[in-house]
């Protein structure tokens, strides 16, 4: 190693990812698959999840894109993930941090809670859709009157 050259890592070798569970932004490097949060101790994927045949899971949970294929049937109590491709079928409910692409021939029954929504034309939807962006929840316990 020559002299006055260092082994710092350069920014395009990091990323900032947010917690699924406590919403809080972390610092990991960009070709990390798992890693564990390290304000809430909980488990985190970050790859993406192709499904391409029958799946039936209590949850589906990562950071990444979660693909199901033209042949894919997920039946799933929720969905957590940073985006949502749909060519199949999904029963269950879904909350994205990215957008939600919906293809002509898929069909989700479920509510739907994504920044965004792109649906072709022929798709079947059932459920409560809540797209926008995510409003922040008012503090619990409600309004204390200040003393005069």
């Amino acid at each position: 190693m020559a002299q006055g050259e260092t082994n710092i890592p350069t920014p395009d070798d990091r990323q900032v990812v947010v917690c699924l569970y406590c919403n809080k932004p972390q610092e990991v490097g960009r070709k990390t698959l798992s890693m564990t949060c390290k304000f809430c101790n909980k488990s985190l994927r970050l790859q993406d999840i192709p499904l391409k045949g029958y799946e039936a899971r209590r949850s589906i949970e990562t950071l990444g894109i979660v693909t199901v294929e033209k042949k894919g049937n997920v039946v799933t109590d929720k969905i957590l993930c940073g985006g949502l491709v749909v060519r199949g079928k999904v029963k269950g409910n879904v909350k994205s941090r990215g957008p939600v692409l919906v293809g002509p021939e898929a069909e989700i029954k479920g509510d739907v809670t994504a920044p965004t929504l792109a649906v072709g034309a022929g798709a079947i939807l059932e459920g409560n859709y809540n797209i926008g962006p995510e409003t922040p929840k008012p503090p619990q316990g409600g309004m204390k009157a200040l003393p005069p």
